[in-house]
């Protein structure tokens, strides 16, 4: 029976078991309304699909998001722990995914914003077979290098079975 650990908890998994889902990892801030982090998900995918089919689906519903000035700057193919995948860099202003969430859920409270605070994305998309990993780590563009620097690291410790 195969184990799972995740930040001090553990549970044994059956067999029969398939372990998908989404981890979210926060990075230390100094300021207390930014959260810098990053949304780890796993899945088997029904049937296998090409990276850049399955890529191109990510980045579309990125682009389908509706933030208005969203702005990509780099992607590039990259292979971590063996398997192959992709890597993009977006950005945009804060105000502008504030503002469309605003719209989608009037009735809830958005966190305070600063005109012109802008956040830079990574995304990282991996293809093994039928499995799909899919990361996405934001953060503030002004500290983009602070916390892109771990989150290299953080990538090249992963192991892929």
């Amino acid at each position: 029976m195969p184990n799972i650990e995740i930040g001090g908890l553990m549970a044994e998994i059956p067999d029969t078991w398939q372990v998908q889902g989404m981890l979210t990892i926060t990075l230390p801030s100094p300021d207390p309304n930014v959260k810098p982090n990053v949304i780890l998900t796993k899945e088997y995918l029904p049937k296998e699909v090409d990276l850049p089919s399955y890529f191109g689906r990510i980045k579309e519903s990125i682009q389908k998001r509706g933030i208005k000035d969203l702005k990509i700057s780099d992607e590039k193919d990259i292979a971590i722990s063996g398997v192959r995948g992709k890597i993009m860099l977006c950005s945009w202003d804060v105000s502008a995914m504030a503002e469309m969430m605003k719209q989608r859920q009037p009735n809830k409270p958005t966190p305070p914003v600063k005109p012109g605070q802008i956040v830079k994305q990574v995304q990282v998309t991996l293809l093994k077979e039928k499995l799909a990993i899919n990361m996405t780590a934001s953060f503030p563009a002004e500290k983009f290098d602070e916390y892109y620097k771990p989150f290299q690291q953080f990538l090249k410790s992963l192991k892929i079975a």
